[in-house]
């Protein structure tokens, strides 16, 4: 072999293991004139054989060469983590025309390269070769780390780079559960979670949501004192009362009227203090969301929830859920460009933010994340975020307060307010490794409805700053 030959297979090798996947390379966005500078991808990761999972990589505007690589998941269970990159933190969003695009200025990936990867398969544009869509907490976290495994080996050059997992709601048992694999399986550069609006534990947010509604003024003395006589020993206290598990058909009725009052009444259960948009493509994520509160009530109590008509003299706003949109998502990555821009393959069915087919063969594992903290706090140097927009009635604030205070983690800083441009962004309770902070004002999906106070969150968070000092 001539010493050219040689060298140029050397190159060839070199560039391999540096480049990263080409057929993945996204060339045009519909609906944005020009695309950014920053290059992303969108593809398939394999999770098992048979298991396929669509991701969409954004690379860092700043240096994605040195900066982390975070990963986010969405909810549900069964919903689409396109829904965080196109109307939460990514860097790009639909307008509600479902037709163009424009740049979000508060985008995560101004410091780390973000993956969004559409988890388990059946959700979004991800599927399984026989359709076997059926699966549970579990095995859903072993998927998620056999695809994280993929990514590294589509992007070798990133392999290195500091790690982080990020996500909402029913990330709250997605990403504990993931990150515990990733620590036992010792191949990632990890540091890092974040969990936002998460339900860790069924009973605190069943028990919680209560407490959020009187003291938010949701129902007055007659139903509090009927709770506290049916649900509670003698007090209205977390130590007294028990509303997740109704004992007595008093104490269920009760309950019902509470869960009635947060879904039914008509107001934004996601946001307290928004109002509702309607329209006509998004009560499936709503209902899944909902679906993690009061388990334990009677079937047919929940479903006479579900089926009722509002109980007030105004129409609802659509079947959307409380009073979000997302319409122009399922337009746009429905549009036969976009699919073709995104390398779906085209036998696929549309996309949609929500799989009733996977939540309603979902097997709940976990009713309770606490042993998986308290593995992941004994067994690695992981550092944890938790937090809250704190007008959120679907995990709401003061059950991830209980959640986190129950870990009996050391103290480190008290809780204080933490500031962004002189404004309150909300409250820190700072432990060692573990951070738990409020974001004064959100709801929900805190980086879409409090963008900016998000955006600093999430800079301290990769920096490991505390909130307050």
């Amino acid at each position: 072999m001539s010493i050219l030959k040689g060298g140029l297979i050397f190159v060839s090798l070199i560039f391999a293991v540096h480049a990263a996947p080409s057929e993945d390379l996204i060339t045009s966005l519909p609906g944005l004139k020009s695309l950014p500078a920053f290059k992303q991808y969108s593809g398939y990761l394999d999770a098992s054989p048979t298991k396929h999972f669509h991701y969409w990589f954004t690379e860092s505007q700043r240096d994605p060469s040195s900066d982390p690589v975070v990963l986010w998941l969405n909810g549900g269970p069964g919903c689409s983590s396109l829904d965080g990159l196109l109307s939460e933190n990514g860097p790009i969003h639909v307008n509600n025309d479902g037709n163009t695009l424009y740049m979000n200025p508060y985008a995560w990936n101004k410091l780390a390269n973000v993956i969004y990867m559409e988890s388990p398969a059946g959700v979004g544009y991800s599927y399984d070769d026989h359709n076997h869509v059926r699966t549970n907490d579990t095995a859903v976290a072993k998927h998620n780390y056999a695809a994280l495994q993929h990514f590294f080996k589509k992007f070798p050059e990133y392999a290195k780079n500091e790690f982080y997992v990020t996500g909402e709601s029913y990330g709250g048992i997605y990403i504990p559960t993931l990150a515990y694999e990733i620590i036992k399986g010792k191949q990632f550069n990890f540091k890092a979670f974040a969990v936002g609006n998460g339900l860790g534990s069924y009973r605190d947010n069943d028990d919680s949501l209560v407490f959020f509604a009187y003291f938010h003024g949701l129902f007055g003395e007659t139903l509090k004192n009927n709770l506290v006589q049916s649900c509670c020993k003698g007090s209205f206290t977390r130590e007294s009362c028990s509303f997740h598990n109704a004992e007595t058909n008093a104490c269920s009725n009760c309950v019902q009227e509470v869960f009635t009052l947060v879904y039914r009444s008509g107001l934004n259960e996601y946001a307290l203090y928004l109002d509702c948009e309607g329209s006509n493509s998004r009560s499936i994520a709503y209902r899944f969301t909902m679906d993690n509160l009061f388990r334990n009530l009677e079937t047919g109590r929940r479903a006479q929830v579900f089926s009722q008509k509002m109980l007030s003299s105004q129409p609802r706003l659509g079947e959307d859920p409380p009073c979000t949109n997302s319409t122009a998502l399922r337009t746009w990555l429905g549009k036969p460009e976009v699919r073709e821009a995104l390398h779906i393959p085209k036998g696929l069915p549309g996309w949609d933010i929500c799989s009733k087919a996977v939540s309603m063969s979902y097997v709940r594992v976990y009713q309770d994340v606490t042993p998986v903290y308290k593995k992941i706090l004994a067994n690695s140097d992981v550092r944890i975020l938790i937090y809250n927009g704190d007008t959120d009635m679907a995990c709401n604030f003061l059950g991830d307060q209980w959640f986190v205070s129950d870990l009996g983690l050391a103290e480190v800083h008290a809780r204080k307010p933490w500031y962004v441009k002189s404004q309150v962004a909300g409250f820190a309770r700072e432990f060692k490794r573990l951070r738990y902070t409020t974001i004064r004002g959100a709801g929900h999906m805190v980086p879409q409805w409090a963008p900016e106070y998000s955006y600093s969150m999430f800079e301290k968070f990769l920096k490991d700053e505390p909130f307050t000092r």
